[in-house]
């Protein structure tokens, strides 16, 4: 509700401004004076329910970025005092003196300087309340961020985060809930990934609500990347990538067996057995090396998005647009945190099964 209540305030007084900046120039340009006073009486009038509308536009904005440090929302704090002091210092004195001035008839040097003050305020805050607006749609993942646009790939599929926000899907046919059902899918798409949306799996703004923290915090420590040799097969272990799904040990467990050291003993079953319970990993922690050739990971063929019970998203031949990095990070099949609450965003870490526990 506090989304709503902050986005229309500031949209009404963005055109309200608009409007005022728009009659005053063309009053000027080719009205007449009679159309000057009644442009400046009405601005004066307007003057008092704009404030309203910016006292509600700032006063909801506080409350919704009070825990926020990403960056837009930084951005869009640093804005508002200023547009908040534009107003008050120059456009409504401007306003009650430009009412004076043009109900007197005194179109005079002082009036046309000040009209021209009040234009190039007017102007600097319609860009910067129109930035504020713009940058909340990108937060809420309504429209597209250009400087993550411009590293599409060619085939126009993608996964992007938003600073704060959702995940942006775009070009992707296939997802899949928790049920196996296929859902439906629109060329570009905003996921949850807070844990808070009402209309899961799709965004539905919760996270400015609740001052949602998508950085990363994990550290990246030495040891992350393990190598297990075996006679036929070297098994490589991420375990910054791991969403803990079990794949691994509940299909194979004489080779994949946390109870032990090492827990990982690639001669405990076949080559093959091996690299196809690899294929099986979704986030791509487990990767394979055979003689002397680079590790690789084992990918299946269906592209698209599918979403676990209480669990993460898995994520099979995306392309995933982040400025996360993390060694040996397949870039092909990953897992990304649904819940909110992963160290290692956006990848899963296994968080949710702790919350659920």
């Amino acid at each position: 509700m506090k989304t709503k209540i902050h986005s229309i305030a500031g949209c009404i007084g963005f055109l309200i401004v608009l409007i005022f900046f728009l009659s005053t120039v063309y009053s000027e340009l080719f009205g007449s004076y009679e159309d000057i006073v009644l442009v400046k009486s009405n601005i004066l009038k307007g003057i008092f329910f704009l404030s309203a509308t910016m006292i509600i536009a700032g006063g909801s904005g506080i409350r919704l970025g009070a825990n926020r440090i990403d960056s837009k929302v930084i951005t869009k704090k640093r804005r508002m005092p200023f547009i908040g002091a534009n107003g008050l210092l120059i456009l409504v004195p401007a306003a009650f003196y430009l009412e004076y001035k043009a109900s007197s008839g005194s179109f005079d040097t002082k009036f046309y300087l000040v009209q021209g003050l009040e234009l190039i305020a007017g102007l600097t805050n319609l860009v910067m309340m129109g930035l504020n607006i713009r940058d909340g749609l990108i937060l809420t993942g309504r429209i597209p961020e250009k400087a993550h646009a411009k590293k599409s790939v060619s085939n126009g599929s993608s996964i992007e985060e938003r600073d704060g926000g959702p995940l942006i899907v775009k070009g992707v046919s296939r997802l899949i809930n928790e049920d196996g059902i296929p859902l439906d899918t629109k060329p570009i798409m905003a996921l949850c990934r807070c844990g808070a949306s009402k209309n899961q799996p799709y965004c539905d703004g919760s996270h400015n609500d609740i001052g949602f923290d998508s950085r990363c915090l994990n550290e990246y420590t030495s040891g992350s990347f393990q190598e297990y040799k075996g006679r036929n097969i070297t098994v490589y272990y991420n375990r910054l990538l791991c969403s803990h799904a079990g794949e691994c040990t509940k299909h194979l467990k004489p080779v994949f067996d946390t109870s032990r050291t090492p827990w990982i003993i690639p001669d405990n079953a076949s080559r093959d057995k091996i690299i196809f319970i690899i294929m099986t990993c979704p986030s791509g922690a487990l990767s394979y090396r055979l003689d002397t050739e680079a590790p690789r990971h084992e990918i299946s063929k269906e592209k698209g998005i599918s979403i676990d019970k209480d669990g993460p998203y898995r994520v099979v031949r995306i392309p995933l647009v982040s400025s996360s990095s993390i060694q040996g990070a397949c870039s092909k099949k990953f897992v990304l945190c649904r819940c909110g609450i992963s160290k290692n965003k956006p990848y899963c870490d296994g968080s949710h099964k702790e919350r659920k526990g």
